[in-house]
């Protein structure tokens, strides 16, 4: 049994299940070139389904992680498509600044409030339904199937369920915690799974969205809105704590828990609209002091949500999905709550993760009335991407000798690498199945020693051009976690979805791959089954230096996405400082 799930948007993705089972799973952005795509995920499709050896017409199912969408939230080229959808955007373009007047009045005569809420539900079911049903008829044709095999799905149910079913204990009761912007007029959600039994004890309407809050605050510090909210928290522990407290007690009712309802967010101005509360009550305060009083206010108000359903539900098993659990340092907050007993956070949890989750209900819906259909399976890794051939790779080589590059293939080539590492160079690596996400995980990676901290501005300069007060990762052995992180827990981190502090040794021997300010690193820790290959670089590095870990961070040009090819690979490494490229078993230096 074949289900397709496709993210028609924002970071624009294609998953493939069989029999419960993730077998193909990559983002339109890797194939395209396109950062954080928004769009129709067309090569990412026709790659899964071409991964798996079918077409279209093989498929079970096609589920979207949505049940009304606006056109406006589509790509261009897809909105080009249909003529009444461009002018219906065309329209509301127009229209924006007439939006934003009613939002100042809203903002300042809050009995226009609630009218404004049932006019924009009444508008988003009218035009997202219409949409939907266009969407359905372009991907009925698109595959050459029954728009009847299409099926879309609530797209806070389906972070919930991507969530769950995914996790380790997919066949327990948990409580499914989803938080994020806003998806079919909500932005938080509150569940209990087990099994294929769903219970939905709450759902937080948009207009009181932490993601929207901090989209507001990024784009009122001067960054992206949507994409770099990592930065935000990135830049929060550099304020002092007096200065945080000052600022936070300023805003600490900007949003709260409901009061008739704690399983609900509550905000006395919509969170649409917040970019006026930032101008006119934040403007002159400093930006890192901002930072640092919005983070503590989320993991303040996330925590006393999270307390509260655990109270409630008497539930202490955590699942966690939605764009705003990317946030590691809320995540650690959470792991550590002496009522967490078991925790799983939903590798890269965004929107791009929400198509697994619509597979998942679809294949939940098959169940209920086929009892013969698999219960999925837990994820094993997040390996789903794509892979060179041998033909494609050997072309690729050929191309780099006649470029002038010096090329050897390598026998035991996670020695070689291990040996560079250790005499301070900077290694690009790539390897097998691209990862699905936006981490990477040993396999589309820049590995360098976590000991030196001139690294930062070596691989900053030659490459990354990162924000001087981000930090790189560490990805560390397993059997070696305990040398240098906290973690009573025993808590597994194989997706870098959570943060830890370090221990003395940990300050030393991974300076360079944690935040210089707090200590504090987004560890990856290792298994031999999770990855042998990286695992093998890791051992020799460990032999040679008696250092357990390695400073991992994604192999990307600054403002590209991750590489997929060694074509992408090839490209990078020569629009870049890079001395070193591994390509599968391939040692590349430049001459």
């Amino acid at each position: 049994m074949y289900i397709l799930g496709i993210c028609n948007g924002y970071i624009a993705n294609a998953t493939l299940l069989k029999g419960g089972k993730v077998v193909a799973s990559a983002s339109e952005e890797r194939f395209n070139g396109i950062k954080s795509y928004n769009g129709f995920p067309k090569m990412a499709i026709e790659w899964c389904l071409k991964e798996a050896g079918i077409n279209g017409k093989n498929l079970d199912l096609v589920t979207l992680p949505y049940l009304t969408r606006p056109p406006f939230s589509a790509g261009g080229e897809e909105k080009s498509k249909f003529k009444s959808i461009s002018f219906l955007v065309f329209s509301i373009v127009k229209l924006d600044i007439v939006r934003q007047y009613f939002r100042k009045l809203r903002y300042y005569f809050p009995f226009l409030r609630f009218p404004g809420m049932v006019l924009y539900r009444i508008s988003a079911f009218i035009i997202g339904t219409y949409y939907t049903k266009k969407q359905k008829e372009f991907i009925s044709n698109f595959l050459k199937i029954d728009k009847k095999k299409i099926k879309a799905y609530d797209h806070h149910l389906s972070h919930a369920a991507a969530s769950y079913y995914a996790s380790p204990f997919n066949k327990e009761k948990a409580l499914v915690l989803t938080l994020d912007g806003e998806g079919d007029n909500y932005c938080a959600s509150v569940n209990i799974f087990k099994r294929n039994e769903i219970k939905v004890l709450a759902k937080t309407p948009r207009e009181f969205s932490f993601g929207y809050i901090f989209a507001h605050l990024t784009k009122f510090l001067g960054m992206k809105p949507h994409e770099h909210e990592y930065k935000v928290m990135g830049l929060a522990p550099y304020a002092r704590k007096e200065d945080v407290d000052r600022i936070y007690n300023k805003i600490k009712y900007c949003i709260t828990l409901n009061k008739k309802n704690k399983l609900k967010f509550y905000m006395p101005k919509n969170a649409q609209d917040f970019g006026i509360y930032l101008r006119k009550n934040l403007l002159e305060v400093r930006f890192d002091h901002l930072a640092g009083a919005f983070q503590a206010l989320l993991e303040e108000r996330v925590l006393e949500w999270i307390k509260h359903a655990i109270k409630v539900t008497g539930i202490s098993n955590i699942v966690l999905g939605g764009g705003v659990f990317m946030n590691v340092k809320l995540n650690q907050k959470i792991a550590e709550l002496e009522e967490v007993k078991k925790i799983f956070i939903l590798p890269s949890c965004g929107d791009e993760s929400a198509p697994l989750g619509s597979c998942y209900l679809g294949l939940r819906e098959i169940f209920l009335h086929d009892k013969e259909v698999a219960h999925p399976s837990p994820i094993e890794n997040v390996y789903w991407g794509p892979r060179c051939s041998p033909g494609e790779l050997e072309k690729d080589i050929e191309d780099a000798r006649r470029r002038g590059h010096k090329v050897k293939r390598v026998k035991g080539i996670e020695k070689e690498i291990a040996i560079l590492l250790s005499k301070g160079k900077v290694v690009a690596h790539f390897s097998s199945n691209m990862e699905f996400g936006a981490r990477a995980l040993g396999n589309r990676s820049l590995l360098a020693d976590p000991r030196n901290i001139q690294i930062v501005k070596d691989i900053n300069m030659k490459m990354k051009n990162r924000d001087f007060w981000m930090p790189f990762a560490p990805t560390i052995l397993w059997e070696r976690a305990n040398d240098y992180i906290i973690n009573t827990k025993k808590l597994e981190s194989p997706y870098m979805m959570i943060a830890f502090d370090t221990t003395e040794l940990g300050k030393k021997e991974l300076i360079s791959a944690m935040h210089q300010y707090d200590s504090t690193v987004r560890a990856q820790l290792l298994t031999e089954g999770m990855n042998g290959r990286y695992y093998k670089i890791l051992k020799e590095f460990e032999k040679l230096t008696g250092v357990g870990g390695v400073l991992n961070t994604s192999f990307n040009l600054h403002g590209h996405p991750i590489v997929k090819s060694p074509k992408d690979a090839l490209f990078a490494f020569e629009h870049s400082g890079l001395e070193y490229l591994v390509l599968e078993e391939y040692l590349l230096e430049k001459k």
